[in-house]
């Protein structure tokens, strides 16, 4: 079951692309492990609207990242010192690494929608007594 569809995609304004399905897998993948498996859980299609459209909107933002950039893992992201998309170039350095989503290769537009509605405090929570 996939978060968001091609449809959504390109409704959301997002340039259409050439394989949906493979990097819908691959972003879903990314979210689901910064989410810390939240939709294993709950069912995505009874989760509230504001969570829903969060995921969608972090699920395009994943899904154009992983297509204009080509980097499909978090390992290939460790790998690389930089990265150039047209006149943009992208240095990954120590400061960079603080980051959580960049442990799942989510993009920052893709973290950024996820924390807006709150799932930046399910990642790294460890409660002791």
């Amino acid at each position: 079951m996939t978060y968001l569809t091609q449809d959504e995609f390109v409704e959301m304004g997002f340039d259409e692309v050439t394989d949906f399905d493979k990097l819908g897998k691959r972003a879903k993948i990314a979210i689901d492990l910064y989410t810390n498996g939240f939709y294993n859980e709950v069912k995505f299609e009874e989760d509230i609207d504001y969570r829903k459209k969060a995921v969608k909107l972090a699920m395009a933002f994943q899904i154009a990242y992983l297509d204009v950039s080509g980097v499909m893992t978090a390992d290939d992201k460790q790998s690389m010192t930089s990265l150039s998309i047209g006149r943009t170039k992208i240095d990954y350095g120590r400061s960079y690494q603080g980051v959580a989503g960049q442990l799942f290769n989510l993009s920052l537009d893709a973290e950024n929608a996820l924390k807006q509605a709150g799932f930046s405090l399910i990642v790294g929570v460890d409660y002791d007594r």
